[in-house]
């Protein structure tokens, strides 16, 4: 029966299963992995607002075409971050934040026909999330043969793991490692080497993740809105206190004012009676003296 082919017919049902539905929903599976692990190398990459790449890349010719290099470079001031782990231009970033800043103050159709038929038609308005400079933080990649790698462990920062933002960080160094670098390090070794560390982002997280990262970020608004309420209303209560106080200060002034008027006005009066005495007094005198000069004719008369 070996002769007949009857292995080899085995053989060729096994290579047909390769096509089978089993085998082609384990392909699909790993297509899906792939496309996933695509996407997140796009986020970790691109900027999310213009849609282009995040480190442009550049050829260098040393005066023979083929031995030019291929370099893809970046400011390390031009990569912000949201608190959502997005990653943008910084200067689409910003003009994202101006638009919608016009658009809050200019709300006509014309104006939003404008808007829409400039020439940044590419850059979308930023989340509520971003409600200014303050919420975009920078990001600063050791770069390594033209690739993102965590500059403790090495491993390529592409999205394939986890990597999080040190937020600020030293502004002369990265500030991008992966999250098992963290295990590596304690946090006084992170800062020691990496600068101070206030709170740490995750880079484009999947959206499981996100879903937790944003209800965090909605917390922690909240809160930072409830201190500046609180602190608004103690601001006022303090300004309320102060006007109080000058209030009062100037009432004082007003009193000491009419006291120190009052004050000089009594001797003024003391004087005029002193004056008034003294003028009764010398009529008194006159009076006499005329009153003795009377008596005295008579008394000559008599004679």
């Amino acid at each position: 029966m070996g002769g007949d082919g009857g292995v080899v017919a085995t053989n060729r049902r096994y290579m047909r299963g390769a096509g089978t539905a089993d085998h082609t929903g384990d392909f699909h599976k790993h297509d899906k992995a792939s496309q996933q692990q695509f996407d997140a190398i796009e986020t970790m990459t691109t900027c999310a607002l213009t849609k282009t790449p995040l480190f442009v890349a550049t050829t260098k010719e040393d005066g023979d075409a083929n031995n030019a290099t291929t370099t893809s470079t970046a400011s390390t001031s031009s990569i912000v971050a949201d608190p959502y782990g997005t990653l943008y231009h910084k200067e689409a970033a910003i003009q994202a934040l101006l638009r919608r800043k016009q658009q809050q103050q200019q709300q006509t159709e014309e104006n939003q026909k404008n808007n829409n038929n400039s020439n940044n038609n590419n850059i979308i308005i930023l989340g509520t999330h971003v409600r200014g400079m303050k919420d975009l933080y920078q990001v600063r990649f050791h770069r390594q043969d033209n690739v993102s790698v965590c500059p403790i462990t090495g491993k390529t920062l592409n999205g394939s793991i986890a990597a999080l933002l040190l937020v600020p960080g030293n502004p002369n160094m990265a500030n991008v490692v992966s999250e098992s670098a963290l295990k590596q390090l304690s946090q006084q070794e992170l800062e020691d080497e990496y600068g101070p560390i206030h709170r740490t982002i995750r880079l484009a997280p999947p959206p499981t993740l996100l879903e937790t990262i944003q209800k965090q970020v909605e917390e922690e608004h909240e809160r930072d809105e409830e201190r500046r309420r609180s602190k608004k209303a103690e601001n006022q209560q303090q300004q309320k206190k102060k006007k109080k106080k000058k209030k009062k200060q100037q009432q004082q002034q007003q009193q000491q004012h009419i006291t120190s008027n009052d004050d000089d006005t009594k001797p003024r009066k003391g004087k005029r009676k002193s004056d008034q005495t003294n003028l009764d007094g010398e009529q008194q005198q006159q009076q006499q003296q005329q009153q003795d000069h009377t008596n005295n004719k008579r008394e000559k008369k008599g004679e």
